[in-house]
């Protein structure tokens, strides 16, 4: 590859690094803690992008390295450099569950066995107090203090049609709501979701809503997939967040 198209990709990559995170679409791809390393780097691929520029604009054209090839196609390494410019990936939502696996909260080595418990914190303060859909699903399988029992929660997520209604009963009002969990990247993404009793309408894939309502006691327990059921009292839809993910460990 000759040094000039090295050092284009070079400044494209840093370029491309500093222009998702500075305008906040890295939250589709990684942790927000992330933040300040992809900072960093970007600026280090771009200093060394330019600092090889200024020292071959001195030193005179180089010869390509000939173990490498001097062919147009070696710019064909500059597509998906370009494409992240161009056409940023969206956040996973819905229509990626297909190819993503359920957070399994609680390990299990057979279906039989039971998950354990221990004792929650108690639950924030206020008349419906807002949970992660992880954390809820977390309560409705562990905690040994019953904190969701006959208490109203408010989470927030997008609707995901349940696996059984996939094929495709579009005008069910029966749905879930979901995020996606993260621990690092969206490499490493997976889903956590709860089942919605009692909505009035049929709501599309994807949309966002604020949900109200009280969990079923022992309904994630007596599901298959560990999946708590809160019953709604009430619902809103909302915009998307700027931080879709929530985030594992």
């Amino acid at each position: 590859m000759k040094r000039e198209t090295q050092n284009l990709l070079l400044l494209l990559i840093g370029g491309a690094v500093l222009w998702i995170a500075l305008d906040g679409r890295y939250l589709n791809y990684v942790k927000p803690s992330l933040y300040p390393f992809l900072v960093i780097s970007g600026i280090g691929f771009v200093v060394l992008a330019l600092v090889a520029i200024v020292r071959d604009i001195r030193r005179g054209a180089a010869p390509a390295n000939p173990e490498h090839g001097t062919g147009r196609a070696q710019w064909l390494l500059l597509g998906p450099v370009a494409a992240l410019l161009l056409i940023a990936p969206p956040a996973l939502g819905a229509d990626a569950a297909v190819t993503s696996s359920p957070v399994q909260v609680v390990p299990r080595d057979s279906a039989a066995d039971e998950p354990k418990q221990w004792p929650f914190p108690p639950l924030p303060p206020g008349a419906a107090p807002n949970l992660p859909i992880l954390d809820l699903v977390n309560r409705a399988l562990q905690d040994s203090h019953h904190s969701l029992d006959g208490r109203e929660v408010t989470i927030s997520g997008f609707v995901l049609r349940p696996k059984a209604l996939e094929q495709q009963r579009t005008d069910t009002p029966d749905v879930d709501l979901a995020r996606v969990v993260i621990t690092c990247c969206v490499a490493d993404a997976r889903y956590v979701l709860v089942h919605l009793a009692g909505m009035p309408e049929v709501i599309e894939d994807d949309a966002w809503l604020e949900v109200r309502g009280v969990v079923d006691p022992n309904s994630a327990r007596r599901d298959p997939d560990l999946t708590p059921t809160i019953v709604v009292t009430s619902y809103q839809r909302i915009p998307a967040p700027d931080r879709r993910y929530e985030h594992g460990r």
